[in-house]
């Protein structure tokens, strides 16, 4: 059973995607920015490049996380999307409440939809390639299957 690797990758991913979003430590200072916080989704969106890296970034810091969570549930789970959904946007906002405390960094809703949005896409990933796989096995399955038959 792979399901406890795929248990220690999610938590492994999870913790590097905190810390690495975190730098640098010396920034937090324990008092909430209030001014900082973006609210609005997207209302600062630009096409900068540097918006652009950032917002993406976001997206695909997050597709592993939808992915591996996926992997992680038995298949008897009930709502597993729901929960691998719940557990991106619980991650993203303790990273952007984290960012509230710090100096200089901005917590933003923006964050928080891209996140959970690459949480969703690593979800239909794992889905996917698991349809993908059972098209491939069945088909295999069919020409060996016909390669065993005497023909006439």
């Amino acid at each position: 059973m792979l399901i406890p690797v795929w248990r220690i990758m999610l938590g492994v991913w999870l913790t590097s995607v905190l810390v690495v979003i975190s730098l640098p430590w010396t920034k937090f200072d324990a008092t909430p920015h209030w001014k900082n916080v973006q609210w609005v989704p997207f209302a600062d969106f630009n096409f900068h490049p540097t918006v652009l890296v950032e917002t993406a970034l976001n997206l695909v810091a997050f597709i592993p996380v939808g992915y591996l969570t996926i992997r992680s549930l038995p298949e008897s789970s009930q709502r597993p999307v729901l929960f691998a959904l719940m557990l991106g946007a619980c991650s993203s906002v303790t990273i952007e409440t984290y960012q509230f405390f710090c100096h200089d960094r901005v917590p933003s809703t923006t964050d928080i939809l891209m996140n959970v949005a690459g949480t969703a896409l690593g979800v239909w990933l794992a889905f996917a390639i698991d349809q993908v796989l059972a098209f491939w096995t069945i088909r295999i399955r069919r020409l060996s299957a016909s390669d065993r038959i005497p023909s006439a």
